[in-house]
């Protein structure tokens, strides 16, 4: 049997608000699901990264250490699009992971993305040079979130011509 676009949405919205009513039910009312478009819920406007903090002799870092993240263009030169610097706490091998973009919560990391173009980030530990640069790299379901702002790949406003059946 096969489900349209539409039909498959419809039935993941409905089988979310089933699983949403039925999970509320302690002692509170549990309130009418509603469609995403609705509701206060956002993407977290974050991005996870993972390294190492070592010292200029390559010894790890373990106490809590400022570090500044800059999101770039390019993989050399050329002024950062995005700036934030994190007190990092590493463990005793001096690998951290952090949620960049928290510190700032604004909307510019989440808008250093908005033409599609390729990051670099450069990672600058308090006191030290700048790292080599990193290049962000999508995971693979993003890769296709990049159509979710349009209807079946085509741009808000356009017509879709139907095929016969």
């Amino acid at each position: 049997m096969k489900f349209s676009k539409w039909g498959l949405l419809w039935s993941l919205v409905l089988g979310l608000c089933t699983l949403t009513g039925s999970s509320l039910a302690q002692d509170t009312i549990a309130a009418p699901c509603t469609t995403a478009s609705t509701t206060n819920t956002a993407v977290p406007g974050l991005i996870n990264y993972s390294g190492v903090l070592k010292d200029i002799d390559g010894k790890p870092i373990t106490g809590i250490t400022g570090v500044t993240f800059l999101l770039y263009k390019d993989e050399q030169g050329g002024a950062p699009v995005w700036i934030e610097t994190q007190n990092v706490a590493p463990d005793k091998n001096g690998k951290y992971t952090v949620s960049l973009g928290a510190t700032k919560l604004d909307s510019s990391l989440s808008d250093s993305f908005a033409n599609s173009e390729g990051r670099w980030l450069g990672v600058q530990v308090s006191g030290q040079a700048e790292q080599p640069r990193v290049l962000l790299v999508s995971v693979p379901y993003a890769m296709k979130a990049a159509d979710a702002d349009t209807i079946g790949g085509l741009l808000d406003g356009q017509e879709q011509t139907r095929r016969p059946s």
